[in-house]
């Protein structure tokens, strides 16, 4: 039997309620449609429900006639509306409809979704837990061309809220200098770890100098990279070996990736900020470019003093 009309459960009633509720409710319903179809619903749907909030019990007729669903369509949307419990059939002869107020709508759609997550959590338990030695698979995004590489970069800085850590080469950080400086008028804390000499300045962070290599030659130097972690919850790595040829993998909401690149930053930042501390002891005792803490072949300069290593004191 089709449920009794209460008016106080409704919200404001009558005819140009839903248009005088807010102004310019034209785009404020378009808006409210495309929402809803984001949560799932059909155009037909969206534009139903749209138009029935805020007035008193309607027709399929009236419905068709005010939102543009055409007929052959209405009822069959209805029905789906009703299943839904996002409308309420109050009468049969002939058949009216009302919304469910939309603050009762989203409550119920939220607690619907999170039961389907727990329901989906619980099943995914069950199956690691009788399939202990399947491994999964965790995919990442990938990109061969450094404009798409600066696009992510850029993607990532914009939307950062608290906290980057960026690592690259002086002539590609410059690329990202006005998306930088946008975020550090944020109020991001951004550290970042530059290969020659820093294109900018920041407010809220650091900007470190890669200087304990500087005037030393390599083989390996004329490689190329970007590092990038935000917010602990997206990074990006790109490598260009041959310093042209890009490579990179980039993750959006991870927890891995993330970590990874924020620790390979955060560690060469140190080393970085000791060996301006420290770079006349450290390249007595390791040599130029401090090759001797990585080649096992090289002795280093000079023997440690037995008193221990040497202590700066305030």
């Amino acid at each position: 039997m089709p449920n009794s009309f209460d008016p106080s459960e409704h919200g404001e009633i009558g005819p140009m309620a839903k248009a005088n509720s807010v102004p310019d409710g034209g785009k404020s319903t378009a808006k409210l449609v495309a929402s809803l179809v984001d949560l799932g619903f059909s155009q037909y749907e969206g534009r139903t429900y749209a138009g029935l909030v805020g007035q008193p019990p309607q027709t399929g007729y009236w419905v068709s006639k005010e939102t543009q669903v055409p007929q052959p369509k209405v009822y069959e949307t209805l029905g789906r509306l009703v299943e839904r419990g996002a409308i309420v059939q109050v009468d049969d002869k002939p058949a009216r409809f009302v919304a469910v107020p939309p603050q009762r709508l989203l409550a119920q759609m939220r607690a619907a979704f999170q039961h389907r997550i727990a329901t989906a959590e619980l099943e995914v338990s069950r199956l690691r837990a009788t399939s202990s030695e399947a491994r999964s698979v965790r995919p990442y995004w990938e990109a061969d061309s450094w404009e798409s590489i600066k696009e992510t970069a850029e993607s990532f800085i914009g939307d950062a809220r608290e906290r980057l850590h960026v690592s690259g080469h002086t002539e590609h950080l410059a690329q990202l200098k006005s998306t930088v400086h946008a975020a550090d008028d944020r109020g991001v804390r951004i550290d970042i770890l530059c290969f020659g000499e820093p294109p900018f300045e920041l407010s809220n962070g650091f900007v470190v100098r890669h200087s304990s290599t500087d005037k030393i030659v390599y083989p390996h130097h004329q490689a190329r990279h970007l590092a990038l972690a935000a917010d602990n919850e997206h990074a990006l790595w790109a490598l260009a070996r041959d310093g042209e040829d890009w490579q990179a993998i980039w993750a959006e909401n991870d927890n891995l990736l993330p970590a990874l690149v924020k620790g390979f930053i955060r560690h060469d930042m140190y080393v970085q900020r000791t060996f301006g501390d420290f770079s006349e002891e450290l390249i007595a005792m390791y040599g130029p470019g401090l090759e001797g803490m990585v080649n096992p072949h090289l002795k280093p300069m000079r023997a440690k003093k037995e008193s221990g290593p040497n202590r700066r004191t305030a």
